[in-house]
C-alpha cells in the first residue's frame, strides 16, 4: 500500500473534499451539474409548470399510447432488443391511462372515490324521555363512524409512505430517463446504438407509468382525506345528540318484553343450529373409517362449533338479564349503596368478557391459520384423488367452525358494550374503589397523556412537486416521538462512528506506520464524517427531511455571511495543513513572537505548547497567511550561537580555541557538524567572536541551558587564559539582535527589533 506521505496533497484534498460532500449531494437538492462531479445520483428533472390535463387530454394520451402498443406487439418476438420488456411496461401504461382518463370523464371510479361519509344524522324527535333501544342506536352509530375515522387515519400513514415512495421511484426513473438519452444521443454505431434506443423508449415509458403511479396514489390519499374531513360534522352532531339525551332514556315494559322475545327467538334458533350439528356429527361418527385423518379433523372441528354455538345461547340468555337491570337502573332512583355494588358487578362483568374476548381472538387466528392451510391441502390434490372428498368436508367444517367462532366473538364485544353503557346509567362517577383500581386508572390516565405528548406534532414541512400539471404534497410531521428516536439513534449512532473510527485508525497506523498525534488527527476527521453520515442516515430512517429546517434559512445565511465564514476558512486551512503536512504534530515553531511544539491540529486551531507549558490556540488561517517559522520542519538538529566580547590586545586565536574547546567539551553539543568559532567584527570597544553549535531538539537538556552551561565555561577558561571580557556592546549588530541570543537560520532579525522566544 502508498503510503500517505508519498501521496499528492492534492489528491488527498480532493479525496476528503468529496468524502464529505458527496453525502451532502445526495441529501440536498443541488444543481443537476453539479451532483455529478460529487459522485451523487443526478436530481429529478423538473417538470413545467403546466395546467393539469382535461378529460380530452387524457383520451388523446390513450389513444396515442394504444397506437404505440399496438406497434409494439406487432413485432415478432425477438426482433428488437427489450422487446418484452417495453411490452410489459406498455401495458401497465395503458391500464394507468385508462383509469385517469375515466377518472377524468367523471366514470364509475370517480364517483366511488368522490363518495364522502357526509350524512344526516337521525334526531329524536318528540318529548323526553326517549326509549333507550333508540338511544343505543344512536351510539351504534357513532362507534361506527369512529371506526371509520379510525381506519381512515391508520390508512393514511400508509398512504403517506406509499406516496413518499413514489415520488423517489418517479424521480429515480426521471433521473434514468435523462441517462438513457443522453447515451441514445451519444455517438454510437450499429448494434449498440439500437440497444440505446431501445434502454431510452424503456426508460421513457418506466418514467410515465411512475408518473402516473405516482398521480394515482395522490388521488386515493387526497380521497381518504376527503373522507376522513366529511367524517367531522356528522360525528360533531351526533355526539351532541347523544349528550343531549343520554339522561333522558328510559325503558318500558313493551320494549323489554319485545327484547326479550328476540333473545329467547336468537336462543331458539342457536339450539336448532346446534342439533343440526349434533346430527351431522352422528352421521359422521356412523359412517365407515377411511384411511387418513381427515375424518378426525373434521369431527374435532363440528364439535368446537358446537361448543361455540353453546357458548353464544349462554351469551344471548345473559343478555336478558343485562337489560332487566338496564330497566331497574332507568327506573326508580336506586340507593347509592346499591348503585354502587350494580356498578362493581358490571365493572367484574366487563373484565371477563374482556379476558374472554382475547382469548377467542387469539383462537379465531389460529382457526384462520388452519383454514388457509387446509386449502392449500385441498388445491393439491388431484380432482380424482380418492381423498379429495374427506379434506373437502374436512375445510366445510372449519369454515363453519370459524363462522360460528366469528359470531361468538361479535356477541361477547356486544356484551361488553351493552355492560359498558348499562354502568354508565348509573349515574355514577366511575371512580375506582380499591388500590388495584386506583394504580389502573392512573396508569390509564398516564398512558394516554405519555400518548398524547408522543404523537403531539411540533412541525411539519411541506414538500410539491407538480407532475403532469397537478401538485402532489409531502408533508413531514416531527413529532415528539420521532425526535425523542432520533435523539437515541444519534446517541447509538455516536457510539457505533467512535467505535468504528478507532478500529478503522488502528488498522491504517499499523499499516503506514503512522505517528501517534497524525493518527489522533486522522481519527477526528474520519469521526467527523462518520457523524456525518450518521446524521443523514438517521435523518432519512426517521422520514425527516432536511427541508424541515428551512424556516432556519435567514438566521443560517446571516450568519454564513458575517461569523461562520471564518469557521469555514479555518476549516479548509486545517484541511490543507493535514494533507500538505509542512506543519507535523510535534513540530516546533515560532509564531507572532511565540515559540513552541504543535500538539494537535484540530478543524478550526492548531493549539501550540510553549517552552513555558502555556497552550496557545492558533486559527489554522493563521498558519497558512504568515510567515511560520518551522525549527524541526528539515530535522530535529538546530543551530545555536553564542557571542563573546574580547578586549583589544588579546590573543584572539587562542580566544577561538578555548571556545571551541568548551562547546566540545559539552554533551549536548553535537560532534557532527562539528562546532565552530567566527571572528565576527571589531567593534568600538570589544573584539566579537561568535560560537555556532548544534544540538538536538528535545534532548535532556534545552537551548537556554546549554547556553548558560557554555557560558559558564568559557568566562571560567577566558580567565584563566588571562583573556579579558570586554564590555558588551548594545548597539552592535551582527546578523543578530544583540551579542547573545539564537539565531534561526534563512530568517535573521531586523536590527530594532528585539530577539524572538528560545526554543526549548
Amino acid at each position: 500500500m502508498l503510503p500517505i506521505r508519498a501521496l499528492p496533497a492534492k489528491a488527498l484534498l480532493a479525496a476528503v473534499l468529496l468524502a464529505t460532500l458527496a453525502p451532502l449531494a445526495v441529501a440536498i437538492d443541488l444543481p443537476a451539474a453539479v451532483r455529478p462531479f460529487l459522485g451523487a445520483a443526478p436530481a429529478a428533472a423538473s417538470v413545467a409548470n403546466t395546467a393539469a390535463p382535461t378529460a380530452e387530454d387524457w383520451a388523446a394520451r390513450l389513444a396515442k399510447a394504444r397506437e404505440a402498443h399496438q406497434l409494439l406487439v406487432s413485432k415478432p418476438e425477438g426482433s428488437a432488443p427489450l422487446l418484452a420488456e417495453r411490452q410489459l411496461v406498455s401495458t401497465r401504461l395503458l391500464l394507468l391511462l385508462s383509469a385517469e382518463a375515466e377518472s377524468a370523464r367523471g366514470g364509475p371510479a370517480a364517483e366511488a372515490g368522490g363518495r364522502l361519509a357526509a350524512m344526516a344524522p337521525p334526531v329524536l324527535v318528540g318529548q323526553p324521555p326517549y326509549d333507550v333501544v333508540e338511544v343505543d342506536a344512536l351510539r351504534d352509530q357513532l362507534d361506527g363512524l369512529k371506526s371509520q375515522q379510525t381506519s381512515l387515519r391508520l390508512s393514511l400513514k400508509s398512504l403517506d409512505a406509499e406516496v413518499e415512495a413514489a415520488v423517489e421511484a418517479r424521480n429515480s426513473a426521471t433521473a434514468n430517463l435523462n441517462t438513457r438519452r443522453d447515451q441514445a444521443s451519444s455517438n454510437r454505431l450499429g448494434e449498440e446504438a439500437v440497444l440505446a434506443r431501445a434502454q431510452a423508449e424503456l426508460a421513457d415509458l418506466q418514467a410515465q407509468v411512475a408518473a402516473l403511479e405516482l398521480l394515482q396514489a395522490d388521488a386515493t390519499r387526497q380521497r381518504a382525506r376527503e373522507r376522513l374531513t366529511a367524517l367531522d360534522a356528522p360525528l360533531a352532531r351526533l355526539a351532541g345528540e347523544i349528550d343531549r339525551v343520554r339522561s333522558k332514556q328510559r325503558l318500558d315494559a313493551a320494549t323489554l318484553d319485545t327484547l326479550l322475545k328476540g333473545f329467547k327467538a336468537e336462543g331458539q334458533r342457536l339450539a336448532a343450529e346446534r342439533a343440526k350439528l349434533v346430527e351431522q356429527v352422528a352421521q359422521r361418527a356412523n359412517q365407515p373409517a377411511v384411511a387418513g385423518t381427515a375424518r378426525t379433523r373434521e369431527l374435532e372441528a363440528l364439535h368446537q362449533a358446537i361448543a361455540a354455538l353453546r357458548d353464544l345461547e349462554s351469551i344471548e340468555s345473559g343478555k336478558a338479564a343485562i337489560w332487566r337491570g338496564r330497566q331497574e337502573s332507568l327506573g326508580a332512583q336506586q340507593p347509592i349503596e346499591d348503585r354502587r355494588a350494580n356498578a362493581a358487578s358490571l365493572s367484574d362483568g366487563i373484565e371477563q368478557l374482556q379476558v374472554r374476548m382475547r382469548s377467542e381472538a387469539e383462537r379465531s387466528e389460529l382457526l384462520r391459520i388452519e383454514t388457509r392451510s387446509q386449502q392449500s391441502l385441498l388445491t393439491s390434490l388431484a380432482d380424482d384423488d380418492a381423498a379429495r372428498p374427506g379434506e373437502r368436508r374436512a375445510l366445510d367444517a372449519l369454515q363453519t367452525q370459524l363462522g360460528v367462532q366469528e359470531r361468538l366473538e361479535e356477541s361477547l364485544r356486544r356484551g361488553v358494550v351493552l355492560l359498558t353503557r348499562s354502568r354508565a346509567e348509573l349515574g355514577l362517577d366511575q371512580r375506582p374503589d380499591s388500590a388495584s383500581g386506583w394504580l389502573d386508572h392512573l396508569g390509564t390516565l398516564a398512558g394516554d397523556a405519555v400518548g398524547q405528548v408522543w404523537d403531539h406534532e411540533l412541525f411539519s414541512a411541506t414538500e410539491t412537486t407538480r407532475v403532469d400539471g397537478r401538485l402532489v404534497t409531502l408533508d413531514h410531521g416531527v413529532t415528539v416521538g420521532k425526535s425523542i428516536g432520533v435523539l437515541l439513534m444519534l446517541v447509538a449512532g455516536y457510539w457505533a462512528a467512535g467505535v468504528l473510527t478507532r478500529l478503522i485508525v488502528l488498522a491504517i497506523a499499523r499499516r503506514l506506520h503512522l505517528s501517534g498525534p497524525f493518527a489522533r488527527v486522522l481519527g477526528r476527521w474520519i469521526k467527523s464524517i462518520l457523524l456525518l453520515l450518521v446524521v443523514l442516515v438517521v435523518l432519512k430512517m426517521a422520514r425527516i427531511p432536511l427541508t424541515v429546517f428551512a424556516f432556519l434559512g435567514g438566521a443560517l445565511a446571516i450568519g454564513v455571511g458575517f461569523g461562520a465564514q471564518n469557521v469555514i476558512k479555518n476549516l479548509i486551512s486545517g484541511v490543507i495543513i493535514l494533507f500538505e503536512r509542512q506543519i507535523h504534530v510535534g513540530d516546533v515553531i515560532t509564531v507572532g513572537g511565540m515559540s513552541g511544539t504543535v500538539t494537535t491540529v484540530d478543524f478550526r486551531a492548531t493549539t501550540v505548547r510553549g517552552f513555558d507549558g502555556i497552550d496557545a490556540i492558533v486559527p489554522n488561517s493563521i498558519l497558512l497567511e504568515n510567515q511560520i517559522s518551522n525549527w524541526s520542519g528539515g530535522g530535529l538538529s538546530v543551530r545555536r550561537v553564542v557571542g563573546v566580547g574580547v578586549a583589544y590586545g588579546s590573543d584572539v586565536r587562542r580566544a577561538a580555541g578555548l571556545l571551541q574547546d568548551c562547546a566540545r567539551g559539552h554533551a549536548a553539543v553535537l560532534a557532527d557538524p562539528p562546532p565552530e568559532v567566527l571572528f565576527d567584527d571589531f567593534a568600538s570597544d570589544a573584539l566579537v567572536l561568535r560560537l555556532q553549535y548544534w544540538l538536538h531538539l528535545g534532548g535532556e537538556r534545552n537551548g537556554p541551558t546549554v547556553d548558560s552551561d557554555l557560558r559558564f565555561a568559557i568566562e571560567q577558561a577566558l580567565r584563566e587564559a588571562g583573556i579579558g571580557i570586554a564590555f558588551p556592546q548594545r548597539d552592535v549588530h551582527l546578523d543578530l539582535a544583540g551579542p547573545v541570543r539564537v539565531a534561526l537560520v534563512g530568517s535573521p532579525a531586523p536590527p530594532a527589533t528585539p530577539a524572538p522566544p528560545t526554543p526549548g
